[in-house]
């Protein structure tokens, strides 16, 4: 068996055989081996039981073992203990996004003809939205904007926004993408964000907002806000959403209401993925927004298969890898730009 590399993967072995000492041995070992591995096996855990996953039978030894080492070292002031983030969430993330339209996946048995057509139809239309935006991100890059009210914008990669009149209306549209607003409180001034046929608005309040093919997830980190769907003359809309609370909205205008801890919104600004029972393929799409190249998933039945995981998005390549091995599947690197996740 392969030496584990990151803490969640950890997780996966340790809970599928407790009681397997040897393993449980490597674990203490890496564990033990840097500051660094115990740090992210501090977080892992805490994120975890955020997520209210059930963390391995043996997790309350490792928890004490950590407390006796932080006795050792919380006199070294090169040790930064993370923050307590005591929010607890209950349900799932979103439903799977659509690529971003230049780094759309295909079925590998497409060639030639066939792939030409199906770029001219998914990169033209992309290309046109984002000629006629206002603010742009690229693979990587995280933006973030001061809006001519003050508030704030940040700009997920492979993302793309324009801005309304601020001078009597507050709206930005996000084109495709993910985007977090830290709104400034205008009472006589509602902020709005329009994506599609979803409306979101605010008076003050900080929000992500991600916009995909397969609907619009609006997730609240603090403040109120309300979410409306209108589409040929039907009109929908949530009660008031606040900390925590998350509404997915489908292509067909239907709410699905659930709620995660707050710390944990928007969680690409701190540079990692957090799934919980999300499709493989969501999940690749966000890692995608990160890689220069093409991410390819050769079979239908692995995109859908749910995935549970913490993944670095600062290291594209080896977030892909640990979600293989989470899957029982493979990573295959066809040339520095194409990747394709497949099953054994």
């Amino acid at each position: 068996m392969k030496t584990s590399n990151s803490a969640s993967e950890w997780i996966a072995l340790l809970s599928d055989d407790p009681d397997d000492w040897d393993l449980r041995a490597r674990h203490d070992a890496w564990l033990e081996s840097s500051d660094e591995n115990r740090a992210d096996w501090d977080e892992t855990l805490r994120v975890w039981q955020m997520l209210d996953m059930t963390v391995p039978v043996h997790a309350n030894e490792w928890q004490s073992k950590r407390a006796q080492t932080r006795a050792v070292i919380s006199r070294d002031p090169r040790i930064n203990q993370m923050p307590d983030m005591d929010a607890r969430p209950d349900g799932s993330f979103h439903e799977q996004d659509r690529q971003p339209f230049w780094k759309r996946s295909f079925p590998i048995g497409l060639t030639g003809f066939a792939l030409v057509a199906c770029l001219l139809v998914f990169v033209l239309p992309g290309w046109v939205i984002d000629l006629n935006a206002d603010y742009l991100s690229s693979t990587g890059e995280v933006r973030v904007v001061e809006l001519p009210d003050g508030s704030v914008l940040h700009l997920a990669p492979d993302s793309a926004v324009s801005l309304g009149d601020f001078k009597d209306e507050r709206h930005v549209e996000l084109h495709h993408g993910e985007a977090f607003f830290d709104v400034v409180s205008m009472p006589d001034r509602p902020f709005r964000v329009i994506s599609g046929d979803t409306q979101t608005t605010v008076l003050g309040t900080a929000f992500d907002v991600r916009s995909g093919a397969y609907g619009v997830d609006v997730v609240v980190e603090h403040g109120r806000v309300q979410v409306k769907y209108t589409r040929k003359g039907v009109s929908e809309s949530t009660p008031e959403l606040g900390a925590g609370d998350m509404v997915h909205v489908g292509p067909d205008g239907q709410f699905v209401r659930q709620t995660i801890a707050p710390a944990l919104v928007a969680a690409w600004r701190q540079g990692r993925v957090i799934a919980k029972d999300q499709p493989v393929a969501e999940i690749v799409e966000i890692v995608g927004r990160y890689f220069d190249g093409w991410i390819l998933i050769s079979d239908d039945a692995l995109g859908n298969e749910p995935l549970t995981g913490i993944y670095n998005l600062d290291d594209p390549k080896a977030a892909l890898a640990a979600m293989a091995d989470a899957q029982g599947a493979v990573l295959r690197e066809i040339s520095p730009w194409v990747l394709i996740l497949s099953p054994k």
